[in-house]
């Protein structure tokens, strides 16, 4: 079976994945349903990385079913969305490079956030679909 080729993020929407917006990441829940957590994300060249602590479901779910649907609209016309339905390789991030980039990116306290868990690990959503709206 072979990769699908990856989708790219449409120029017209590029700006929802640039700034620092929360979206909502989707994944495969055990029982096969939808698991939807809300998430901050960082984009990197042509794949989408987003920081899990280790007791986290998504996390769970994703490395049962390595798939997942990042959503995100924009907060001025929510009618504007990306919709990266993608395939994930999970990452670990032992020395927290990935979390220290994402707390930078959201004005946030790295040690706070790092203090939560002695493990982090890196979900890589690698596009396969990209949909567009507004």
């Amino acid at each position: 079976m072979s990769t699908p080729e990856p989708a790219e993020f449409p120029a017209s929407h590029r700006d929802l994945i640039d700034n620092p917006l929360t979206g909502v990441l989707t994944t495969i829940g055990a029982g096969g349903r939808p698991q939807s957590t809300a998430v901050w994300f960082l984009p990197d060249g042509p794949t989408v990385r987003v920081s899990m602590i280790s007791t986290r479901q998504k996390l769970a779910n994703l490395r049962r079913t390595p798939v997942a649907t990042l959503f995100v609209f924009d907060p001025t016309n929510p009618g504007r969305t990306l919709e990266i339905r993608a395939d994930v390789e999970l990452v670990p991030d032992p020395d927290k490079s990935v979390l220290a980039r994402m707390t930078d990116r959201y004005g946030a306290d790295f040690a706070r956030l790092s203090a939560l868990d002695p493990e982090r690990t890196t979900a890589v959503l690698h596009p396969r679909r990209v949909v567009v709206r507004g």
